[in-house]
């Protein structure tokens, strides 16, 4: 089968991220927040002699620029073409528009996506508002987490609704996408109407699984089969309800499929080259789907700069027609850039007791940088942390990386537990980013198993046994979780996270190896 970067279940869309923060044990630091902005009419002066200086820019240095400025949405437009356009009999999210391609059981190693997350199920996929407004509804679920997210091609999410947001009621909203002149139907209420800037956008739903019962995920499979997204005209042809997905043809997307994108796209941060990333930004801003925001003096500034390469709306982008002199530019410029998110994603990570947080703190319209770091590193992962966060670990508390030869143990403080609203998962990933099979088929520890006495606390501590053999301990056997005989890693998950847990406060507790 494919393999899938960019799924729901990745937290991030690179295997790279592993090696390299692994080699920086310790290196994780914690960042101070943004300055104070300026008064007004000094801003103002700033903003002109920042365009004036940019006006002035080398052409490497505004390749770099416009690398981290469309790494966001250039993976965006690759996905698209995994979900809608990629028919291939062996990809297993191709669902065509408005559908979402869905995971209906636990995921387990057999299953192609880096750093999964087997405490909930999920859906994806990616709307089309051409045709003019989208009507996604969602059935009543009262016994359980559940989401659904849709973000823009910026990587900003503009709708967020479920269990922890608005209720666990049945609902239904339609996106209305910009010049839309016809009415909404009266049964919408305002707080489900949502302007949709664009006219595209991607879509992940996730539920909770509990236990994991055959029982449960059957429950689970009939909440997913009653989400749809139906086109407005079919939703009222269909007497104002949405069409079950099980009814609904597959219609494939039609989008322009630059050279060499199926070669690319997966691991595409890592494959492209520099006149691949550049042709498909040209074709990105052509694309009438993917409008650039009415709003923005620093993106039209950029837009301005791109032209020195005929790269613009409007525009035909040929790297055989520039000179030496330009592909050298972008090439350079694009090497830059590429290396610029990297390091500054390892100097961005929040230090949470070792733990590594990714700062989302939105303000993706302007703060390229961020937005390219979560795109290159956990693309389509929230861009500020209403939902839920995570935080990576590559090494154990003496800063070397973890050894499946070793025994370690992570303990939680009864009274200190992860602080969410809904619950913490904690996966265990090969050093690659994979569950690994083992003869318990556990593959996580997370606040449920707690609950239901699946993990055991003992003199007030929760202590977690992470080793490749089964303990011979009946009460550490209970708590084990298998590691892979090589190495390892882990990327938990906090839904409903309170502030310690995104600004690093929290003491999570470090993996220490037994000695």
């Amino acid at each position: 089968m494919t393999q899938i970067n960019g799924f729901p279940g990745t937290l991030y869309a690179s295997t790279w991220i592993g090696a390299v923060l692994a080699r920086s044990s310790g290196g994780l630091r914690s960042t101070k927040r943004h300055a104070t902005k300026a008064l007004a009419a000094i801003a103002l002066v700033g903003m002109t002699a920042g365009a004036q200086a940019q006006t002035e820019q080398k052409p490497e240095d505004i390749a770099a620029q416009a690398y981290v400025y469309g790494l966001q949405q250039a993976i965006y437009y690759g996905q698209r073409w995994v979900y809608t356009q990629n028919d291939a009999k062996e990809n297993i999210v191709y669902a065509g528009l408005n559908q979402f391609a869905w995971v209906r059981k636990q995921i387990t190693p057999d299953y192609p996506v880096v750093t999964p997350n087997a405490t909930t199920l999920y859906g994806a996929g990616f709307l089309d508002l051409r045709a003019g407004p989208v009507v996604i509804e969602v059935p009543e679920i009262t016994d359980r987490y559940f989401s659904v997210q849709i973000m823009d091609q910026y990587g900003i999410f503009r709708m967020i609704v479920g269990s922890p947001f608005n209720g666990t009621k049945a609902r239904k909203y339609i996106l209305v996408p910009p010049g839309f002149t016809g009415n909404v139907p009266a049964e919408f209420p305002t707080t489900d109407i949502v302007q949709w800037p664009t006219l595209t956008a991607y879509g992940v739903v996730r539920m909770a699984v509990e236990t994991g019962t055959d029982a449960e995920i059957k429950t689970i499979n009939g909440y997913q089969d009653q989400v749809t997204i139906t086109p407005l005209g079919d939703w009222l042809s269909n007497g104002n309800k949405g069409i079950a997905q099980a009814d609904r043809k597959i219609v494939k997307g039609d989008f322009l499929i630059p050279d060499g994108l199926p070669e690319y796209q997966f691991g595409q941060v890592d494959k492209q080259t520099a006149e691949q990333y550049f042709t498909l930004l040209s074709v990105i801003l052509n694309d009438p789907t993917m409008p650039t925001l009415t709003d923005s003096i620093k993106e039209a500034d950029m837009l301005k700069q791109l032209e020195t390469f005929n790269i613009g709306k409007g525009l035909t982008f040929d790297w055989d027609k520039l000179t030496a002199d330009q592909q050298k530019a972008l090439e350079t410029g694009f090497k830059a850039g590429f290396e610029n998110v990297r390091k500054t994603l390892k100097s961005n990570m929040i230090n949470m007791n070792g733990w590594g947080v990714v700062r989302n703190d939105g303000g993706f319209e302007t703060r390229w940088m961020d937005r390219a770091i979560v795109a290159d590193a956990a693309w389509a992962a929230p861009d500020k942390n209403i939902s839920h966060g995570g935080a990576f670990l590559f090494t154990d508390s003496d800063g070397k990386p973890f050894d499946g030869t070793n025994k370690y143990t992570l303990t939680f403080d009864m009274n200190d537990l992860p602080p969410v609203t809904q619950f913490w998962s904690i996966p265990i990933y090969s050093t690659e980013g994979y569950f690994v099979a083992n003869e318990i088929n556990r593959y996580t520890v997370n606040s449920f198993m707690l609950e239901s006495g699946e993990l055991a606390a003992k003199d007030g501590k929760l202590v977690i046994y992470i080793q490749n053999e089964k303990p011979s301990d009946p009460d550490q056997a209970k708590n084990w979780l298998p590691a892979p005989k090589d190495g390892f890693r882990f990327t938990s998950r906090y839904y409903g996270p309170y502030a310690p847990l995104t600004n690093g406060t929290y003491n999570m507790p470090k993996v220490i190896k037994v000695q």
